[in-house]
């Protein structure tokens, strides 16, 4: 092609529309803080490896804002453990009392066997002595 069409640069656009605003008025503390959008934490990434806070983990977890029933049969279980806990307590100090008193008796029927065989081979000594003497 050998012309080309040129486009006419267009007139001057009409006025824009004006923006209304409020009046100017000046940002105070609290504004600025409610306006503050705290950094997402995650518990599970951490890409540029920075230390957070545990508190701040734990606001981030949401955990906080639930509130922690715990079941009534809880109580009930723990219960439970305590009373089988005193009962195999009490048991095993039986057992041992009943152990004891085994060996006392034990030990007392070996020394009175032991006391026997003494008396028995001091006798028999005796008669020995005095057979030889009588001879």
């Amino acid at each position: 092609p050998k012309h080309k069409f040129k486009k006419v640069p267009g007139g001057p656009p009409s006025p824009p529309a004006p923006v209304l605003h409020s009046p100017p008025r000046k940002l105070t503390v609290a504004d600025q803080a409610s306006w503050k959008i705290p950094p997402c934490i995650s518990n599970w990434k951490n890409a540029r490896g920075y230390t957070i806070p545990l508190d701040k983990r734990l606001a981030a977890d949401g955990r906080g804002l639930q509130e922690t029933t715990i079941n009534n049969k809880f109580a009930a279980l723990s219960e439970a453990l305590y009373v089988v806990e005193r009962k195999a307590a009490e048991d095993i100090r039986v057992r041992n009392q009943v152990r004891k008193q085994m060996a006392m008796k034990e030990k007392e029927d070996n020394e009175k066997e032991l006391r026997e065989m003494a008396t028995k081979a001091r006798m028999e000594r005796a008669n020995l002595l005095n057979n030889n003497n009588n001879n």
